[in-house]
């Protein structure tokens, strides 16, 4: 029973991972003018996903971490979604929705991180499904991220012509690849640390409830 957990463990990462690493690859071979100007960029990225998998294996995240996961990876997707794919008449419109997007992950781990606490009467456990559900959200973002560019390359063009860097490549599709990558690099390190961050604040306050139920 337990080897058959840590396969389901190990299988929860690895099938995005492999989606991931795969679309990245194959982007690089399409378009080596992104890997020519932000090398370290990728770089970053990939020793990132190999970090990720050593903290998966490590860490043995349960259920209730990867539940967490999935929903942070939905509203990462939902997020994407909406910024992508509406043409916002101004650009309050389009910030208002992203701010919102990014409010709601934040408490979400905050809200993972409370529930196990309150669950397992451990901060540490609590703060653990937190950024847990941060990695693994992570990659299936990242996924959805490079995956839309393959499927909507021209809307993508679309959308990020004129973003800083568009007309440095003659291939206005290389770019859109080359600005998930740079989105990638950033992914891969503020949602950990901020789902350290947001999954504390959740895991004090569940502690605080625990201790007023207990002194009643």
């Amino acid at each position: 029973m337990e080897m058959g957990n840590k396969k389901v463990n190990i299988f929860n990462i690895v099938v995005p991972i492999v989606l991931l690493v795969a679309t990245m690859i194959i982007s690089l071979i399409d378009y080596p003018s992104v890997f020519e100007k932000s090398k370290w960029t990728v770089i970053t990225v990939f020793v990132a996903v190999i970090i990720y998998i050593i903290f998966w294996i490590y860490l043995k995240p349960d259920k209730f971490s990867r539940n967490g996961g999935i929903i942070i990876g939905s509203l990462f997707i939902i997020n994407i979604s909406v910024e992508e794919f509406i043409n916002w008449q101004t650009k309050s419109g389009s910030l208002v929705s992203t701010l919102t997007m990014m409010f709601l992950i934040f408490i979400s781990f905050s809200f993972i991180s409370a529930i196990k606490t309150i669950k397992t009467d451990s901060f540490t456990s609590g703060l653990k499904s937190s950024f847990v559900s941060a990695m693994l959200g992570t990659i299936i973002a990242l996924c959805f991220g490079f995956m839309i560019n393959f499927l909507f390359p021209d809307r993508m063009v679309f959308v990020l012509k004129g973003y800083p860097g568009y007309t440095d490549f003659s291939n206005p599709r290389a770019f859109t690849f080359f600005n998930a990558f740079d989105n990638a690099s950033n992914h891969v390190i503020i949602a950990p640390i901020i789902s350290i961050l947001m999954g504390s604040v959740g895991g004090w306050i569940a502690l605080t409830i625990l201790r007023m139920r207990k002194r009643r």
